[in-house]
């Protein structure tokens, strides 16, 4: 929507989306000096933010398209058991996301997008530590490291290249011996025969109210936060100046659109088509669990995470390519409840207690690259994406939010953006 009047120069910098990406963006923003509006339909981190795994993982810097995958996808959607579920009648408005993705599995693509994801977001704690230290909440970020375990030796040997991508963008990856594993994760079902550890990485152990309690303190230090659905952009000339929601337009001076899977169309308002789907995924948690992970713990053939949580047990993961109207299909969380009771058998009589009673989907928004896309639309200098960040949002929010803070106080962006542009989907 265009209009000739001009932005209140006293008008805040809108922020369109309350998750981690959104929330920390208000932060960086409000840290550099701007006044600031977060948007959202619902209260700040009630949408994908909540339902995370928790991790902050650094070193997760490894594509999705991974030279060799596609000859996988077949296995995965023949297992029911598989971390992969694909609904047929989805597959033609995905398609385009489909065939650039097999074209970004070549691996001098796979290499470029590791070498950006490492710089976007390898010093994610640091660029957490600000946030977390105004908003008074050290007590819910850890810094423990991850583990890596396998059933098998072929899920072992067929992470390494994997690994080798890691150790070439600077990860430090360590082998654990079988006696050592034992001893970290003594509930870890003795069928795991191998693992690696990577110590640089941490968790938060309630995503909700992480998000929660970063967003109040952007309040309290003078922000605003209001909730409307936001149904369009008003601009003048190369300038953003106005939302739209259900109850008019409020004036901004600036606007970050950070809604996740629903970011396509105010991109596409703003000239920009982007190539963004939805990558839904599942959780299921065990309140009072009187065993599992000491550590977050990637079953790595499963592609599921475990992670300990405040008064309960979290385990996420899997993709179901469906988009965002489908129902759940909560047999994918009935799996991970099977998958969660295989990896700590010690864990079934709790599992079996509250079965089907602690389940969650949420719209991972993805991009076929694997790359959020950052940066400055392209017909408006003071609007900036901050969305697609797929499995590594909570890992990359900070970061992002710095980012942003940089390009709307007229900064130099601190790393190169051209790899997040959005116009590389042109």
């Amino acid at each position: 929507m265009t209009t000739n009047s001009q932005s209140d120069s006293n008008a805040p910098i809108a922020v369109l989306g309350a998750g981690i990406i959104g929330v920390c963006a208000a932060a960086y923003l409000q840290r550099a000096g701007h006044q600031v509006l977060l948007i959202d339909r619902q209260p700040p981190g009630e949408a994908t933010s909540y339902g995370n795994a928790g991790c902050l993982n650094g070193s997760s810097i490894v594509p999705s398209a991974m030279p060799g995958v596609l000859a996988k996808v077949p296995q995965w959607l023949l297992d029911p058991d598989g971390p992969l579920v694909l609904r047929l009648g989805y597959v033609p408005r995905m398609l385009p996301w489909l065939m650039r993705f097999v074209a970004s599995s070549r691996p001098d693509k796979v290499d470029a997008q590791a070498r950006a994801l490492r710089a976007l977001f390898g010093r994610c704690l640091d660029d957490y530590a600000p946030l977390v230290r105004d908003a008074g909440l050290e007590r819910m970020l850890h810094r423990h490291g991850h583990l890596v375990a396998y059933t098998t030796e072929e899920g072992y040997a067929g992470d390494a290249g994997a690994t080798a991508l890691r150790a070439r963008n600077g990860v430090v990856v360590e082998d654990v011996a079988l006696d050592e594993l034992r001893a970290i994760e003594p509930d870890l079902s003795p069928k795991f025969i191998r693992a690696r550890r990577i110590a640089e990485t941490g968790h938060v152990t309630d995503p909700g109210a992480f998000v929660k309690g970063l967003a109040q303190h952007v309040i309290d230090a003078g922000g605003r936060f209001q909730t409307a659905d936001v149904r369009g952009l008003e601009t003048a000339g190369d300038r953003v100046t106005g939302v739209v929601t259900a109850a008019g337009v409020l004036p901004v001076r600036g606007a970050v659109v950070a809604l996740g899977a629903w970011s396509a169309p105010l991109a596409r308002q703003l000239g920009d088509r982007v190539l963004l789907d939805t990558e839904r995924g599942y959780h299921v948690e065990v309140p009072d669990a009187a065993h599992g992970p000491r550590v977050p713990t990637l079953w790595s053939e499963a592609k599921i995470f475990a992670t300990p949580m405040d008064g309960r047990l979290r385990c996420a993961g899997t993709v179901e390519l469906a988009g965002l109207d489908a129902p759940p299909n909560w047999a994918r969380a009935t799996l991970l409840e099977r998958q969660l009771a295989r990896m700590y058998p010690a864990l079934t009589p709790d599992i079996e207690r509250v079965q089907g009673q602690h389940r969650w989907l949420g719209f991972r928004p993805s991009t076929p690259d694997s790359l959020p896309v950052l940066g400055r639309a392209s017909r408006f200098g003071n609007a900036v994406y901050a969305f697609g960040h797929a499995h590594v949002g909570l890992t990359a929010a900070a970061s992002t939010g710095r980012i942003v803070a940089e390009l709307l106080s007229g900064a130099q962006p601190s790393i190169d953006l051209t790899p997040f542009a959005a116009s590389r989907f042109r």
